[in-house]
């Protein structure tokens, strides 16, 4: 990487607002007071669902995370794996332990890499304090899959 790109280079967090495709998961980021986490903590691979995955979630789940302090953050905390990891690390890795405690398992798959059956659809936003990857649809710890699945 050149000094340019380094130069060029934002955290995490600006990463995402200059996107303008998280904003849902910077408002809840925001609510859970983690946005100093994803600007100046780190370094962090974040798996980060973009605006359309949250529309496939139904908007009952997603408040009830929204308004559950402790699920919040324990959702938002799956999502962030310490240390980096691009796309060429994720090509041989199986498993990840996220920040939250739980694995995150990889998968190479014909449709491409997959994290928890879930797809990469964009990959190597490089950060200051990391790197983002775009997955299409929100990862819930287990914990809360069955509590998603159970009602």
């Amino acid at each position: 990487m050149s000094r340019r790109e380094l130069v060029r280079m934002k955290s995490i967090l600006a990463t995402l607002r200059e996107s303008g495709s998280f904003d849902v998961f910077l408002d809840l980021a925001w609510v859970a007071g983690m946005e100093e986490r994803l600007s100046t903590e780190g370094p962090y691979t974040l798996f980060v669902p973009d605006d359309d995955a949250f529309r496939d979630l139904p908007r009952s789940e997603l408040e009830a995370i929204r308004r559950n302090a402790d699920r919040l953050g324990e959702t938002l905390n799956y999502h962030i794996v310490p240390g980096v990891h691009s796309m060429i690390d994720l090509l041989g890795i199986r498993t990840l332990r996220s920040l939250q405690g739980d694995d995150l398992t990889v998968e190479v798959a014909p449709e491409g890499v997959l994290v928890n059956d879930v797809a990469v659809v964009e990959s190597d936003a490089w950060c200051t304090n990391g790197i983002c990857h775009a997955v299409s649809a929100l990862l819930l710890p287990p914990v809360a899959r069955a509590i998603a699945a159970h009602g």
